[in-house]
Formats: C-alpha cells, sequence, structure tokens
C-alpha cells in the first residue's frame, strides 16, 4: 500500500498532496515501471479521504502520462524517462540586476493614471466570472480583428460617446500603438510618406521612423498643425491629435478639421490618422466629436486605447479604418494574430458591456478635473506672471515660468525633487521661441501636487 502523508491544515487540496506524493515516488524511481497502483476504493479507504478526491488524483496522473488505466487491470506506472521534468528553482542565484527608475517625488509626469482608483474588485470579479465557466474556446486562436463581442461594444461606445460612424468590420483590436502602426503599414504598402505634427508625442514619432515611413514634420498654431506647410509636402497621410493635441495641449477647431478633411479629400490615397488618445477626459466645455465624424469621404484613421482611461497595463488599442481598407485587411490581415489576450478581450467586453467602464470614466474624469483645477489653482498662486496653455483636457497642461536660465531653473528643481518636462523634447526640429514646460497630474496625489508647486515658487523666488 503506498505511503502518503496528508496534512489537512495545508491550503494545498487533499487530491493535490496525494497527486504530488505519488509522482515524487514515480520520478524517484520507488514505483518503477510497470508497477501496480492500488484501486482507488482500497486507497480511499486507507488514506480515509473520498473516493473522488483519489479519483481526481489519478485522473491528474494519467492526464500528464504518469500512470495509464487498463480496463479491468487496474492504475499502472508508465515510462517517465521521456516526460518533461522541470525543476525551476524560486530564487536564480545570478539574477539579472532590475533596472528601476529613479523614484521622483514629485514627478509632473503626464504619463500613467491614478491606479489608486482602478476598480479592482470589479476587474477581478469579472475574470473570476470568466474562468469559472468553462470558456475553453478563450485558449484558441481568435479573430485576427479581435473577437466580434469586443468589436461590437467598441463600436456602441465610440458611435455614443464619440460620433464615430462605425461598423465592426472596420474595427482592429491590437497591443498598443506601436502594433497598430505596425498593422497600418502592412496595408499602405511601402510607398508611405507621412506629415506630422511638430512637436509630436515622441512614442509615435519613434515607432514610424522604426517602421521606416518617410516623415515631415509639420509646424503648428495655434489651432494645430499647418495645412498649408502639409500641402507642400508629398506626404499622403497626416498624423494629428486634434482632441488635445500632445504635447502643446491645442484643441483643433472645427475650420483647421475642415482644412485637414479638405486636404485629404484632394487624393482617394490621402488618409488622415486621428490619434484620440486622452479624448475621453475634458473638464470644460461641451465634448468636442471625433473628426472621423466630420468625414465623409472616407479619408479618416481613427486611434483609441484604453490604456489611459483604465491602466497602462490594459494593452488593447483600437483604430477604426475606412471601409476600403478594411476589405484590404481582411485579405492580408489574416496572417497576423491579434496580439491581445483573448481573456482580457474577454474581461474588457464585459466591462464595457456592463457598465462598468461609463461609471470608471466619470468617476475618473471628475476626479482628474479637481486635480486640474487644482494645479492651476496653485500655479496662480505663485504669481501672475506665469502663463498657462493647453488646459480644459487631457493628462496636463502648459506652464511657461519667467526664468532666464531654463537649465539652471530645471537643475535647482531636480535637486529638490521636482520633475517637469521641458516642451523642447518634443521638438523633432527647431526649437520653441520660449521655454515652456509639460505640468501633468492624472498620477499625482493631491498633497504631492500642492508641495510640488511649492518648491517651484521657492526656486523661482528665491532671493
Amino acid at each position: 500500500m503506498l505511503i502518503v502523508a496528508l496534512d489537512t491544515s495545508k491550503k494545498e487540496p487533499l487530491y493535490e498532496q496525494i497527486y504530488n506524493s505519488i509522482k515524487e515516488e514515480i520520478i524517484t524511481g520507488v514505483l518503477p515501471f510497470g508497477a501496480r497502483l492500488p484501486s482507488a476504493r482500497r486507497l480511499s479507504k486507507h488514506l480515509e479521504v473520498s473516493r473522488n478526491t483519489v479519483d481526481t488524483a489519478y485522473a491528474q496522473l494519467c492526464a500528464e502520462g504518469y500512470i495509464e488505466s487498463k480496463p479491468k487491470r487496474g492504475f499502472f506506472v508508465c515510462q517517465v524517462e521521456e516526460l518533461a521534468e522541470l525543476h525551476i528553482p524560486v530564487k536564480i542565484e545570478e539574477e539579472e540586476e532590475e533596472i528601476r527608475p529613479e523614484k521622483i517625488p514629485y514627478d509632473f509626469s503626464s504619463a500613467g493614471v491614478d491606479m489608486e482608483q482602478f476598480p479592482y474588485h470589479i476587474w477581478r470579479k469579472l475574470l473570476k466570472e470568466i474562468m469559472i465557466n468553462d470558456n475553453s474556446e478563450l485558449f484558441q486562436k481568435g479573430n485576427f480583428q479581435g473577437d466580434l463581442e469586443l468589436r461590437k461594444a467598441i463600436m456602441y461606445y465610440l458611435r455614443q460617446s464619440r460620433g464615430v460612424h462605425v461598423h465592426a468590420s472596420q474595427i482592429v483590436v491590437a497591443a498598443g500603438m506601436e502594433n497598430l502602426l505596425f498593422l497600418l503599414r502592412q496595408i499602405l504598402g511601402e510607398k508611405v510618406s507621412i506629415g506630422i505634427e511638430n512637436p509630436v508625442y515622441k512614442n509615435a514619432y519613434e515607432i514610424l521612423k522604426e517602421l521606416d515611413f518617410k516623415i515631415h514634420p509639420i509646424s503648428m498654431d495655434e489651432s494645430g498643425m499647418c495645412v498649408e506647410q502639409l500641402q507642400k509636402t508629398d506626404a499622403n497621410l497626416a498624423y494629428v491629435t486634434p482632441a488635445h493635441q500632445y504635447p502643446t495641449g491645442v484643441i483643433m477647431p472645427i475650420g483647421r478639421r475642415s482644412q485637414l478633411l479638405g486636404w485629404a479629400k484632394k487624393d482617394p490615397d490621402h488618409y488622415i490618422i486621428e490619434d484620440d488618445y486622452d479624448s475621453e477626459f475634458r473638464y470644460h466645455g461641451k465634448p468636442i466629436p471625433a473628426m472621423q465624424g466630420l468625414d465623409d469621404g472616407e479619408n479618416v484613421i481613427y486611434m483609441g486605447t484604453f490604456s489611459k482611461a483604465i491602466a497602462p497595463a490594459i494593452r488593447a488599442s483600437y483604430m477604426v479604418i475606412p471601409k476600403k481598407l478594411a476589405k484590404r485587411y481582411q485579405q492580408i490581415g489574416q496572417t497576423f494574430s491579434c496580439a491581445v489576450s483573448r481573456i482580457d478581450q474577454k474581461v474588457l467586453t464585459l466591462f464595457l458591456t456592463e457598465g462598468h467602464f461609463e461609471r470608471h470614466l466619470n468617476r475618473m474624469r471628475n476626479i482628474y478635473k479637481e486635480k486640474h483645477d487644482l494645479l492651476i489653482k496653485e500655479i496662480k498662486k505663485l504669481n501672475s506672471d506665469i502663463q498657462i496653455y493647453g488646459h480644459g483636457a487631457g493628462a496636463h497642461i502648459i506652464v511657461r515660468f519667467p526664468v532666464s536660465d531654463q537649465k539652471e531653473f530645471q537643475k535647482k528643481l531636480r535637486q529638490k525633487g521636482v520633475m517637469i518636462y521641458p516642451l523642447s523634447w518634443y521638438y523633432i526640429e527647431g526649437k520653441p521661441l520660449k521655454e515652456e514646460y509639460i505640468l501633468g497630474f492624472t498620477r499625482m496625489k493631491k498633497e504631492d501636487m500642492i508641495r510640488g508647486i511649492e518648491i517651484i515658487g521657492e526656486v523661482l523666488y528665491s532671493k
């Protein structure tokens, strides 16, 4: 009879203890190839456990190839030399040193979100709900454009909240901006020349450069990208962030949007990439519909993400492509798989369709509005000479401080634990006439924001 030491005080289930004990004896040779195991009935009686407990342990051993069941004869040990045996140490002695970013006490970065507000309990509940049900299809390869349920949920969300004209067949789900731009490159082919805003969101610029797009930096004015300058290039694409331009904070007015759409309509191969990445957050005035909703010529490629509204680790972005491009993608896109886990897609689908996203977004909009207004209030307390731009939406504002030596100003702030971000960092070519700074607020605690602005004031007006 097998000797199996069971411990009811352990969290490990009894069937798992039986399974591990027998497996260990087989691997070490205590139970040799061909040895017969006691019947499930005899072993359950001997160990004083239920028959189901032993049946479950035997079933797992059979499934993994350690034992086999021979009809009317019983269970026998298999040849295990060819089975995978993994001894993965809990701690590796020669660990690669993890590079951790420097901890800055008062970091006015516009990246990230307020993770204290993440709806952990709802996300856990939805994930548990999915895994309790036998959703074996979620472990199969899904649709290359993303699961239909999720694309429909995104479709309804975009129609209602952003005024986007879209059908589920036009939506492509991907893991982040880089993935979307890679897929777009495959759709449009090799001869792609793109005009991008200058200054620009540097990640997008680096990705476009890596994907070998021919890039034309296009200057900005108070209304956004200068279309006259775009028209002088051979660009057949224009990359814009009209809802709240990053980094200047400019909100593109209807006149400039119409002008840009006019440029696109002149050529059937001209397209506008509308990156709507933080459009959910507008704090004053009415929401501005997406440019795609104004387009009647099928010339706008709309891109969005859930990273800014939910969490950066939710690597689920989406692209709405014009119908003629959608047909082309459905022909070539099957070469690629959707890079977003189907489990994550399912959780996100439920998060959207059950109303959790709407409630979370309304809550975050209120929280960010409070932080946005507080940041401006604290800056205005310092001095009336300080100028503020690009406010009213998004995750950051632009501030011009009255200083002559910008490098010395930044150095002193850094020494006191304050990090602000020069607008000049985001220029591909040329520099601003006067240095301005990006101050983000979404992930900062209110008390840290207040103290950070106080330190800026101390550095600005210290004698």
